[in-house]
């Protein structure tokens, strides 16, 4: 059995890598990991929570925002 990674873009299969040495017609069996779909889709929806929660706050929000400066990644990596 060879096995083939690549991904699933509108209906079509792309290798990772070319595939030389198939000749002609074979029969396949392509298995979808969907993982990483699930992953987006959590992250997807934890953020659709987080701006439904902040459009139904009533919070008033006193005095004048403060800048937030987020750390890069090299930034992080060094602590």
């Amino acid at each position: 059995m060879l096995v083939i990674e690549g991904f699933l873009e509108n209906g079509v299969f792309v290798p990772e890598k070319p595939l030389a040495n198939i000749k002609g017609r074979q029969k396949a069996v392509l298995s979808i990991d969907d993982t990483g779909i699930n992953e987006a889709q959590k992250r997807l929806n934890a953020w659709r929570e987080f701006s439904q929660a902040i459009r139904a706050s009533d919070e008033i929000l006193e005095g004048q925002p403060e800048k937030m400066r987020f750390k890069t990644p090299e930034e992080i990596n060094v602590l």
